[in-house]
Parts: C-alpha cells; structure tokens; sequence
C-alpha cells in the first residue's frame, strides 16, 4: 500500500489522477445561468465603496452607513472597514496611527475596530505557509460584540511559541501553519511517546470572558467527537495565559493541494468524499458543533489510511439555548468563497448545520468543476455574491455531470437554509443514492 496522499487522490477510490478542465470541453454557457437579485443595499454600498478605494477616492464609512437600515449598518461597517484597511496596508504609517483615528471616529464600534486591525496586524506579522502562487484563502472574523473586552492573560503573555521551545510537557518541532484564528505545531508528546498538532489559538480571538468560555466550551464538546473522518481532539490546556489544543497529527496534504490551478476530481469520486464528510458532521450537528468554516484547506487527505478528514474547529460553536450570540447580529466567521447566506449578511440566529451544509456543497462544486459558485475580486464583492449572485449550474461547466447530480449540487447551496436539505443525514443518503445509480467507478 503506498504512502503518499497523492496516491490517496488517485487510487484509493480507484479513480485516476487529477484531471484539469480539457481543452475539447466546450466553455460555459453563463448566459443561460439564472438571472441575479437586483435589490440588494449593503452589497451595492460595498460595491460602490470598493470602487471608489480603486479610484484613488476617500469615501467615507459615515456616509455609507446612513444608507442602510439600522440592523444592517454592524455588517456593512466591518465589509467597509475591512475594504478601508487593507487598501491603506501598503501604508508607511505603523498602524497604531490608524488605530487611534478609527477608535476616534467610531467611538460606538470599538471592539470591530480593534478586531479587524488585529487581523490586519496578525496577517502582516504572520509568515504564511500556504501555496506561494494561490495564496491563502482568507478567513474573516467580526468580534461577538454580546461581552465588551475584558484583560485576560493570553498566548502572547506567555513564553512564545517557537520550534524547539516547550509548551507544558510538549516539545514543538516546527510550524505547521498560521493564519488569524492562531498557529498549528507539529510537537512531541514525551509522556504518550507520540507527534501531536496544537494549536494555539491567536490572542484576538480570546479577548474577552466570553470568547474565552465559549474556546472551551466548544473545545470539550468537540473532543466527545468519534469519527473516523474528523481529526480526534486530544485535551484542551485551560490553563488562563496558557490556552491550546492538543489534536492528533494527520499526515499529508489539503484537498486544496488537489484543487490548484482549477483542477477537478472524476465525478465518482468528488461525489464520494462529500459523502464521507457528510456522514462525518452527522454527529457534530446531533450535538449541537457548527464547524462554520468547512473548506478544503481545513480538509486534510490522511496518506496513511487514505482518506479525507475534518479538521480545525476553530470557528467552530457549541449551540446552547442561552448562548447570547445566537440572537446578535453582524457577526462575520468563516471563509468568503465558502460562506453561507446567513453568514455573510451575519445573520447569527440562522447559522446552524444547513450553513455547514452550503459550505460543504460549495467543495462538491469545486471538486467537480474546478470553479467556485461565487466569484468576487474582494472580500466585500465576495460576500456581496454569497447573498446575490446565482451559481451557473455545474454542468455548464463540465457536460458530463447529469441532471441528477447537478440538482444535488445546487440544492446544497441554496440561498436559504430551508430549500436545502433538511440535515446532513439527508444529503448523505442522496448521495449515497447517487453513487448506487452511478454504478462501478469510473474515470469520468
């Protein structure tokens, strides 16, 4: 048995290698694809505001805002905020200058600004181990504005992180990633005599009690989880000044190193893979976990057993009837391309496991087609399509996918929760359906 996740990719489910879009494959018919809601204010203020950044304007937030109903103006300021900040990230001025002038002019809106210039801090300090030529798929994070920052003892107060340096009995080798919720180490565990992942969650991301409780809470919710597709959480360090997971190490690579370039899957086996991942979040969703941040980046292809797992739950939520922010809008978690509806208008009330439903048909999507549903050359056009442009059915990209499949595929990522499928159960067993009347594998 090889040992490669390549070989995993192209053999395990005895399909052949990787295929990129052919060039005898006719392109896409867009102008049949269903045609875009028109009326849509925050999308068309982002927009617009986007534009004008491009065109060496200032337009002002304030102004902005005013165009939008009260209970979309938190949303619209964290898309606008975020646009402003990364357009002035080329600056020479240290950020702390703009720290002081966003904290003056939004007095109201202190804790999304010192979130999103902590992203923007943390994304410029922060080596990144992603594909040099792809680059990483951003993760946007808006603070729970239910719990003002309080002073914790954070990661940052403790002894930094390094290879080769401690962390409680676990020696840490390297690093094995970095982005804005924290750092992932390949460490040794002397006392178990085996190599573990932690990961220590950034500091913005525990700045207050809140956050705090709610990283662990979820945390000891996740690690009741046993599924072969979803990477085993070992213990959680709880210590105040001292916070990490301790997972196991899954050797190999993302199933993003499989969708570079516009590469896509044969058919049986894109199918296939949405199906285990599906199975797998069956029992998070019973147990109230929304992982809220399914991507292919955070899908690991495990060379040794050869199969896809679920990793990082680090936006991950344990639902309880009393958790404040399940009825606190403008709250933004997850990736762009693969976010919901409900989560890019930060509609909190209404993510639940159909947001990780929609998250998981947009990879069934990408690994069939080697596009993505939603199109956007920034975030703020991005999230302004997750809510108003319709995806071109996939097999107008690529005509050997049937009727049957696409209408799957589609369904998934509906616009509204309730015209998806009632459960991660459901869409299992229609794929599994599927793959019966698909019959033997085959290299399509």
């Amino acid at each position: 048995m090889s040992n490669s996740a390549d070989d995993f990719m192209e053999t395990a489910l005895e399909m052949p290698a990787l295929v990129a879009p052919s060039s005898n494959e006719p392109p896409a018919a867009t102008s049949q694809a269903k045609p875009v809601r028109t009326h849509d204010p925050v999308g068309e203020c982002i927009i617009r505001f986007t534009d004008e950044l491009r065109a060496g304007l200032r337009p002002q937030i304030e102004e902005y805002l005013s165009e939008v109903a009260p209970p979309w103006r938190e949303v619209l300021f964290a898309a606008l905020l975020r646009a402003e900040l990364e357009s002035q990230s080329d600056s020479d001025e240290p950020l702390f200058i703009f720290r002081g002038q966003y904290l003056d002019r939004f007095p109201n809106r202190k804790v999304i600004v010192e979130r999103l210039l902590g992203e923007l801090e943390a994304r410029i300090t922060t080596v990144s181990h992603s594909d040099p030529e792809t680059g990483p798929v951003e993760t946007v994070a808006a603070p729970p504005s239910a719990a003002p920052p309080v002073s914790l003892p954070s990661v940052a107060t403790a002894a930094p992180a390094v290879s080769g340096s401690m962390l409680d009995r676990f020696q840490l080798i390297r690093e094995l990633g970095a982005g804005t919720n924290g750092k992932v180490f390949l460490a040794h565990d002397p006392k178990l005599g085996r190599d573990v992942a932690i990961k220590i969650p950034h500091p913005e991301r525990l700045r207050s009690s809140y956050d705090v409780e709610r990283f662990l809470r979820t945390a000891r919710a996740a690690a009741q989880l046993r599924h072969e597709n979803l990477c085993p959480i070992y213990e959680v360090n709880d210590v105040p000044g001292n916070y990490f997971l301790v997972m196991a190490f899954i050797k190999g690579k993302p199933l993003s190193h499989f969708l570079t370039d516009h590469k896509r899957l044969p058919i049986r086996q894109a199918v296939l893979i949405t199906k285990m991942l599906a199975t797998a979040m069956v029992e998070p969703h019973q147990k109230g976990i929304v992982h809220r941040d399914l991507k292919p980046d955070n899908i690991q292809v495990d060379e040794d057993r050869r199969a896809p797992v679920i990793m990082d739950f680090g936006l991950a939520r344990f639902e309880q009837a009393d958790d404040p922010q399940l009825t606190h809008d403008g709250q933004l978690l997850g990736t762009p391309y693969y976010m919901s509806p409900e989560q890019a208008l930060g509609h909190t009330e209404l993510i639940g496991p159909a947001s990780d439903q929609y998250s998981l048909g947009v990879i069934l999507y990408e690994m069939l087609t080697g596009q993505r549903p939603i199109t956007g050359r920034t975030v703020g056009e991005v999230l302004k399509n997750v809510h108003n442009q319709e995806p071109i059915p996939p097999n107008q990209h690529r005509p050997q996918i049937d009727g049957m499949l696409t209408c799957l595929c589609l369904r998934a990522i509906a616009k509204s929760p309730a015209d998806r499928f009632a459960s991660m159960t459901e869409f299992a067993k229609e794929l599994s359906i599927y793959l019966k009347l698909l019959g033997p594998a085959t290299g399509t």
